[in-house]
């Protein structure tokens, strides 16, 4: 179907859902603003990028002296100009504000897209979906870049699909212009490369069935590929020339990979919590001289290759399940928690539903999607190919990672638009005898409709709580007391979180409240039915505590539980926690540091040497390991016997419930 004629007015069955969107989308920031706490204070990922722009505008735009970009630079680059704009609150209240805007576009384009798709009925129908979509008012007005994404991708498609009705030169402008546009999507999130690979694929394939006209299919693949890359350049000449750190566009890829491909990243059984491994799994190419990103990347894309040659029918299993998962109602947060938002905001509350055995709103849209896409037809499927490519590219890096509710959303939102237009074509199917076809599109929406409820977690292990993120907001900031207080908060809002638990003893621990603190460590580690990890967790921090009273038999004693318990190969029941391959136990040599330093100041030099010398042994490969156990020899050499103790550990230990590695 050719494009329809440029109208001077929105058609009602576009301009009504763009109107609803932006009235639903600023009613529910405006409820944020009067009620969230955190409305004006970034966590998580929003954190990440909030501190990148700010220390894009101490440093300089090329962030000398800065590593590699870890994650997708566009939008911490964006919220740099917010804040550089109107201040670091300004910029965050801004860069809200610019999600809002993104969003109420969306709902245009996807209008639109379903218009030229199926005509008004269809344009009605996707608009109105989207609008009243609870998953995407929520990221419609957080500080992440969700919906400049989904923008960016939906404006691609327009243009691809815009140029199969152009000229030729126009056609070579509307491609080259889809193709820069996902370079920028790259530039968001560098997964988006697997988007512009699917759309020169694409393009390639379409030229080759007469398509693009005289338009070859190697000359296609290249008008949208060189514009993406030319795009992205900028990025990678940074890493090289200011970093020295040949990284493409960032360099979070590899430990994604492999963490969302090891069975310990369950985010079905509520059994799991991915903070601890995080950082024992993000320090090791560190500690073993790899100080590059790109270094970094590719040690966890071996170890992912080397998992999946190793287990290759565990690692399809895991591949299945999270294609699955995908297909759930329940919309998987990773930031903040939906039934936060949904306290502040009554209307996010109405239209975000997370039952246990209904979801709301993609329990509603997977049968609904799925049975129109059935309905399509080839000639209408073709018309949308380029929606259809951009949603799978976009679905896959989910499946291929760890599923999330921002990393789905983009590619239901593709999907809306030809779904729409399929189900426009279900009269003229009953009519003209396609009932085999309808019953197809029937069966599918009945399955997608039983996946999605089955699908949805018994126990979901939620991202921090409100309270917890206020908590380190103010631990950010320096004000201890007031984490403490909201720590404390946290634990009665939430008794069996067990970060929640981690965090407040950690705090009572850093601030010497150690009798306090045993308690809540005994309340984790006792329980058999939390990851490993936090077990090994609250066992180590109970013999610094015990270490911290003075009472070093006991911390001894309790620092072999932790090492008898293999702290670089955790088991959760019998499911394999994140074991790395070929590399020295770390987390063993770390342990054994601190223990050595309880037997030194319990008087037991002899022990305290045989650890700090299994150090050396077990971990040569990691200097700062192994230099820091040769120092504690020789300061063992140094003391006589009998020589009173300074009473100083050897290193002071960081809390375990939290970390500055980036996410």
């Amino acid at each position: 179907m050719a494009a329809p004629a440029r109208q001077s007015r929105l058609p009602a069955c576009i301009a009504v859902p763009v109107a609803l969107a932006a009235v639903l989308r600023l009613a529910h920031l405006g409820l944020l603003a009067a009620r969230d706490p955190l409305f004006k204070v970034p966590v998580v990922d929003s954190l990440f990028h909030a501190k990148e722009a700010l220390r894009i505008l101490d440093t300089g735009w090329l962030l000398p002296g800065s590593a590699a970009f870890y994650k997708g630079p566009l939008y911490s680059y964006l919220l740099a100009a917010l804040m550089a704009l109107f201040g670091p609150v300004g910029g965050v209240v801004a860069g809200r504000l610019l999600s809002v805007a993104c969003g109420v576009l969306v709902v245009w384009l996807v209008a639109s897209a379903a218009e030229r798709l199926g005509g008004a009925a269809a344009a009605w129908a996707a608009g109105l979906a989207i609008a009243l979509n609870g998953t995407a008012i929520f990221y419609d007005a957080v500080l992440l870049p969700v919906s400049l994404t989904t923008l960016l991708l939906l404006v691609a498609a327009d243009r691809f699909a815009d140029a199969r009705t152009l000229p030729d030169r126009a056609r070579v402008r509307a491609l080259a212009f889809g193709g820069a546009l996902l370079g920028l999507v790259a530039l968001t999130r560098a997964d988006g490369l697997v988007a512009v690979l699917a759309a020169a694929a694409g393009a390639a394939l379409a030229a080759r069935h007469g398509a693009w006209g005289a338009l070859r299919p190697l000359r296609a693949a290249a008008l949208v590929l060189v514009p993406a890359l030319a795009v992205v350049l900028p990025a990678t000449a940074r890493n090289a020339l200011v970093a020295r750190d040949p990284v493409l566009i960032s360099w979070n890829g590899g430990i994604n990979l492999f963490m969302g491909n090891d069975p310990g990243f369950d985010q079905a059984s509520g059994n799991w919590n991915p903070d601890l491994a995080w950082m024992r799994l993000y320090d090791t190419p560190g500690e073993l001289g790899l100080r590059r990103g790109a270094d970094h990347q590719r040690f966890f894309v071996r170890q992912a290759l080397a998992a999946a040659a190793d287990q290759p029918a565990r690692t399809l299993g895991l591949l299945a399940r999270k294609g699955a998962l995908w297909l759930s109602g329940y919309e998987i947060a990773n930031n903040q928690r939906f039934e936060d938002a949904s306290r502040h905001s009554p209307l996010l509350a109405a239209l975000l539903v997370q039952g246990r055995r209904v979801a709301l709103p993609f329990g509603l849209l997977a049968p609904l999607v799925g049975a129109g896409l059935a309905l399509l037809g080839r000639r209408r499927a073709a018309e949308a190919a380029p929606w259809l490519v951009l949603a799978a590219a976009w679905a896959v890096t989910p499946i291929l990672f760890f599923n999330t509710a921002r990393f789905r959303l983009p590619a239901v939102v593709l999907l809306l638009a030809p779904a729409a237009a399929g189900w426009t074509r279900l009269p003229v199917l009953w009519r003209a005898g396609g009932r085999r076809r309808v019953a197809l599109a029937a069966a599918l929406a009945l399955l997608l409709a039983v996946v999605s409820s089955v699908t949805i977690p018994e126990r979901t292990q939620l991202p921090p709580s409100e309270e917890l993120n206020l908590a380190d907001s103010a631990a950010d900031a320096g004000r201890a007391g007031e984490a403490l207080a909201w720590r404390r908060r946290a634990a009665e809002r939430d008794p069996g979180d067990v970060m929640v638990r981690i965090r407040l003893a950690d705090t009572l621990r850093v601030q010497g409240e150690c009798a306090e603190a045993l308690e809540h460590y005994a309340l984790v580690s006792e329980r058999a039915d939390v990851a490993a990890e936090w077990r090994l967790a609250a066992t180590r921090s109970t013999a610094r505590c015990l270490a911290a009273l003075g009472r070093f038999d006991e911390a001894a004693a309790t620092y072999q539980r932790a090492l008898d318990a293999d702290p670089d190969h955790p088991r959760t029941a019998a499911r394999p926690d994140f074991h790395l391959r070929g590399v020295p136990p770390l987390a063993a040599c770390r342990i054994r540091i601190e223990r050595a330093d309880a037997l030194r100041r319990g008087g037991q030099r002899a022990a305290a040497a045989a650890e700090f010398s299994a150090v050396i042994a077990d971990c040569g490969e990691a200097d700062r390991l192994a230099g820091r156990a040769q120092a504690g020899l020789r300061a063992l050499a140094e003391t006589p016997d009998g020589a009173p103790d300074s009473g100083a550990p050897a290193e002071t230990a960081p809390a375990d419930g939290a970390g500055e590695r980036p996410r």
